[in-house]
């Protein structure tokens, strides 16, 4: 096909199925596809990986210094949990627990159970499983979450004033695409097998 042709093919499938096409936007896309039809090497993807673990730690080091110094009657761990359960109205409280991949079952049951009691969160039985509970973030967990919210963007905009908005936003985008693709594979149960 004539690249003036396939170029014109593009744009119109990418402004059919973009909120707001621009041509910095389409060019970004173009680009990031381009790179996509590559495998990533195995030895990059283990030192990003590695990476992202160190500075994950740093982060969240960071945010229990803070917590404890700004509401000491808080746990890290609230945070990352309202994170999970905002995202959507209402979630299986299995869901949540199945997803916590940094912590125990029992682990996340018993931060869960403190939430309930603090009243961040309500709990109550799924209509269509009596065994089921139903858990959703209450006015107070919410108004915790945009104070744990502003507290650590605080400390992240002095975290990572070394690197970029650009090259935030890039990273951000493409751990999303890792995180959509992979959350699925994870929740059955299965791990990519290549």
């Amino acid at each position: 096909m004539d690249p003036l042709v396939e170029l014109i093919t593009l744009w119109q499938k990418y402004s059919k199925e973009s909120s707001s096409p621009s041509v910095e936007s389409f060019c970004t896309h173009v680009l990031n596809r381009k790179k996509t039809d590559q495998p990533a090497d195995k030895s990059c993807g283990l030192a990003f990986a590695r990476q992202l673990g160190k500075t994950s730690s740093l982060v969240k080091a960071y945010f229990k210094i803070a917590i404890k110094e700004e509401m000491p009657d808080i746990e890290l761990g609230w945070y990352f949990l309202l994170d999970a359960i905002g995202d959507s109205n209402e979630v299986r409280k299995t869901d949540v627990v199945s997803f916590s991949l940094m912590l125990e079952p029992t682990t996340t049951i018993d931060i869960l159970n403190r939430m309930l009691k603090a009243g961040l969160i309500s709990e109550r039985v799924d209509p269509t499983d009596k065994r089921a509970r139903l858990i959703k973030i209450t006015n107070e967990g919410r108004v915790l979450m945009q104070k744990l919210t502003q507290l650590f963007e605080n400390i992240t905009s002095k975290l990572f004033t070394t690197i970029h908005t650009d090259d935030i936003l890039k990273m951000t985008t493409a751990l999303d695409v890792v995180t959509h693709e992979q959350i699925n594979v994870v929740r059955s149960g299965r791990t990519k097998k290549n």
